[in-house]
């Protein structure tokens, strides 16, 4: 490929002269430099912020089975992963992630005791990326003068790095103030983290932190300026160094561990009082299930284990008039229907009824009868024929009592479309991702492929709270090859190893993935290849792209390495054909792919450029890109390409636009990359996160955003044959391709600098007939669209009146667009 780039160049470069201070390019038109793979036109649709859930599938109502949340205690610029909760046996779950504390009680400045059983497990993580190197169960006991809490901090080093547990320092007890620590990050950068800094620690004995899991008991005795620890009734740690404080928070905490509490107990030391007892009151059960609110003067209560599905329904009893729950607000259009069921049980005098209402107004009404002792199932369709506007969607009852369980909603035109939202869809239509990957992203880790499956109504929702919800599991695998076939987007599915979970595990893990390629490719005789057929698709999906997991940096490269190895064996037994997808990104990606590059076909990298990094970003990765281009020519597998699996500007504004261009461009000059999938793809715009998406929408409209637009704009334009050019571009970023039927050359220009620029294209074409520019250039780089002003960025267009057999083009300072030449 070299040599024949070479040969183009020198080709090229002898059709017409160029001034060495002129910015100009010659075209070779007839000569095709290489073949660019249209999938580099991808996105990542993972579940973040309700892409999926109530956003492209349109499900109108959340946590549709009425069951009660855990606690998700994370600050709210994080927003995912699961929360603290309670079982059945009265214990304490703490989430299993990034650092959430949860809150118990305050007290004053009493002397008090902390008491209860405790168990856990941490993670072995090779790299702690992601956990700042806090991987413990920490608890704040007592506060410092300025209000800041002291730390008790359970701790087993072996988790937080690459050593073996002989070389690890031993486990310990310590009491500390969190502080910022500088960190390195990643790229060499530094990044600071908060750390706890001990004030005393002690190591434990042999027995006292182990793997096992088993319980201990933990009391932490605070008396005026003194704490005593103990554990299993032996002192571990004592100090009289503390600050005093007039209010003591009290606050359970973990970071990357999963922790047990029960018979939590704070109480005066030197009496009887109990200061609090039992359960944290966030994770308590409510009256009113998470996400619906209440109206009406009667009495609301969730009845556990009497459930369609799942294990909670909600009770409602009217004493006088109507009472009930609702959601919303729905975005009710004239004219359109609103069609759903709901379960529903009762005493046989009260009066089910489903509503749009706006406060107390009722816009239709329609009343479904009077349940009895046996669960039923409900349909109900709303239309209106004279309103338009925000309403809420009620369940209700009036008359006697009912229970109700997984209540569900849609519209009229998006079951039209096979399930999805009729304004989401058409933006992903008009965008046409020529592949998808899904479910993730970070997602994939959490998620079970068996959850989303069969029939909607008997789907769970997820056990994990992650980026802002509970997944209803409407939008399965069923549903993502609907997807991808009425978009013409191939299909490119990530399964997860499981690195968080114990090795025990491993072998489910591994059957579990195979389980899914089985159910997508194999025929429907097959096991899973009938589940399939049974659910409505007999003829296999012949899904192709499968991906080990993703971003397995924290798992390390060795045990990441054996992973693949035996993923890749295990679903080639299944399907031999399949085209197999390895997680890159680690310092020994070279040594990975030469030890391991028969076992997959593309290598997975992400890259989420800083906001100033929207010009030298491109450059700087096609750098990076053929570095190893160089280490898999050379590898046992010269055949490998890189997936650029996620990649983005961390910006929503036309800096975001920008970057697309020259990304995409160099994507298309740079053979080694075959695949591509930007990410955010869909947002939710009150998100506390993740402001980068090429969709954002609210509960009725959307807009997108720039990165989104010349996507669009280079994807419709797309050729797979480039050309070989020659001449200086200057600051120019520049590709060109051949129209496919031949009939002329595409060139597409992004200017990342301030600069007015003027490019000669000369070609070796006899004449050209015309020549359109295509273009967004908004005049700054904080431009950006909105809900409010959705097209702040706007597509220009002009025509460029030819010389000959070459034009000249003024090129706008900060801007990206295409030029079709025809000759």
């Amino acid at each position: 490929m070299k040599k024949i780039l070479l040969l183009s160049l020198l080709v090229a470069t002898h059709l017409l002269p160029i001034s060495a201070d002129s910015i100009a390019v010659n075209i070779n038109s007839r000569k095709v430099d290489g073949i660019i793979d249209s999938k580099l036109y991808g996105q990542l649709f993972e579940h973040i912020y309700f892409s999926a859930n109530n956003g492209l599938w349109q499900e109108l109502l959340f946590e549709r089975s009425f069951e009660p949340e855990h606690f998700a205690g994370i600050p709210p610029r994080d927003g995912y992963f699961d929360g603290w909760f309670v079982d059945d046996e009265n214990v304490l779950h703490s989430p299993t992630r990034y650092e959430q504390p949860i809150n118990l009680t305050s007290v004053s400045d009493k002397e008090y005791e902390i008491s209860m059983d405790i168990k856990w497990r941490s993670y072995k993580l090779a790299n702690h990326s992601w956990s700042g190197g806090l991987m413990d169960i920490r608890f704040a006991f007592k506060n410092k003068a300025d209000g800041k809490p002291y730390f008790l901090r359970i701790n087993d080093p072996y988790y937080e790095g690459r050593k073996s547990r002989e070389e690890s320092e031993s486990p310990s007890f310590s009491i500390g103030t969190k502080d910022e620590i500088e960190v390195q990050g990643f790229g060499g950068r530094k990044r600071k983290v908060e750390s706890i800094i001990p004030i005393i620690s002690q190591k434990a004995a042999k027995g006292e932190i182990e793997e096992d899991g088993n319980w201990h008991n933990l009391k932490i005795r605070c008396f005026k300026n003194k704490v005593e620890i103990l554990w299993d009734n032996k002192t571990v740690l004592s100090t009289d160094k503390l600050e005093l404080a007039s209010k003591n928070d009290i606050v359970f905490w973990v970071n990357y561990t999963q922790a047990y509490y029960r018979n939590i107990k704070v109480s005066t030391i030197g009496s009887d009082e109990v200061l609090f007892s039992g359960i944290p009151q966030d994770v308590k059960l409510p009256s009113v299930a998470p996400q619906w609110k209440s109206f009406g003067n009667g009495s609301f209560s969730l009845v556990k284990d009497d459930a369609v599905n799942m294990r909670y329904s909600q009770k409602i009893t009217s004493k006088k008039g109507k009472s009930g729950v609702s959601q919303g607000p729905q975005n009710i259009v004239k004219g359109e229907k609103y069609i759903g069921y709901v379960y529903a049980k009762g005493d046989g005098k009260g009066r089910l009824s489903v509503a749009l209402k706006d406060g107390d107004r009722y816009i239709v009404e329609q009343t479904l009868g009077k349940p009895t002792k046996e669960w039923k199932k409900y349909d109900f369709v709303l239309s209106s024929d004279d309103y338009s506007g925000d309403a809420d969607l009620a369940i209700a009852v009036e008359g006697g009592s009912i229970q109700i369980d997984q209540a569900s909603a849609t519209t009229a035109s998006g079951m039209k479309l096979g399930g999805f939202r009729p304004d989401i869809y058409k933006a992903v239509k008009e965008l046409n991702p020529t592949c998808l990957r899904w479910p993730g992203g970070g997602y994939v880790a959490q998620y079970n492929w068996k959850w989303g499956i069969g029939p909607q109504e008997e789907r769970v929702r997820w056990p994990h709270w992650m980026w802002m919800d509970y997944d209803q599991n409407v939008f399965g695998t069923d549903e993502f090859i609907k997807l991808c076939r009425q978009i013409n987007s191939e299909p490119i599915i990530v399964v997860s190893v499981g690195f968080e979970r114990p090795e025990a595990d491993s072998t489910e893990i591994l059957q579990d993935a195979c389980d899914w390629l089985a159910y997508c490719n194999e025929p429907a005789t097959g096991k899973w290849g009938s589940k399939r057929a049974a659910n409505g698709h007999p003829e296999p999906y012949n899904v192709k792209y499968w991906e080990i997991d993703n971003e397995m940096w924290e798992m390390g490269i060795e045990k990441y390495e054996a992973a693949v190895r035996k993923f890749s064996r295990a679903l080639r037994e299944i399907d031999p054909t399949i085209k197999i997808i390895a997680c890159g990104g680690f310092r020994e990606d070279n040594d990975f792919i030469n030890r391991s590059g028969n076992y997959f076909d593309y290598l997975s990298l992400h890259h989420y450029e800083v906001a100033s990094g929207y010009e030298s970003g491109p450059k700087k990765l096609q750098e990076q890109y053929l570095k190893y281009a160089d280490v898999i020519a050379n590898s046992p597998n010269p055949n490998i390409k890189l997936f650029i699996s996620e990649w983005n500007l961390n910006s929503t504004d036309w800096k975001t636009g920008l970057f697309a261009g020259g990304f995409l461009n160099m994507c298309e000059k740079t053979p080694v990359v075959e695949l591509g999938a930007a990410a955010l793809f869909i947002r939710r715009t009150d998100a506390p996160d993740w402001n980068n998406a090429f969709i954002n929408f609210d509960y009725k409209d959307l807009f997108v955003a720039p990165n989104y637009q010349v996507t669009n704009l280079w994807q419709d334009n797309f050729s797979k044959y480039r050309l070989a050019y020659s001449g200086d571009t200057g600051n120019l970023n520049i590709v060109a391709t051949m129209i496919e039927n031949g009939s002329g050359v595409i060139v597409k220009i992004v200017n990342a600098t301030d600069k007015e620029e003027t490019l000669t294209i000369n070609g070796d074409w006899k004449k050209i007939s015309n020549a359109t520019y295509k273009y967004y250039a908004p005049g700054s780089l904080t431009a950006a669209n909105s809900m409010e002003k959705k097209d702040a960025v706007s597509l220009k267009e002009k025509e460029i009146a030819p010389s000959g057999n070459s034009l000249k083009l003024t090129v706008a300072p900060l801007s990206a667009g295409v030029m079709i030449i025809k000759y």
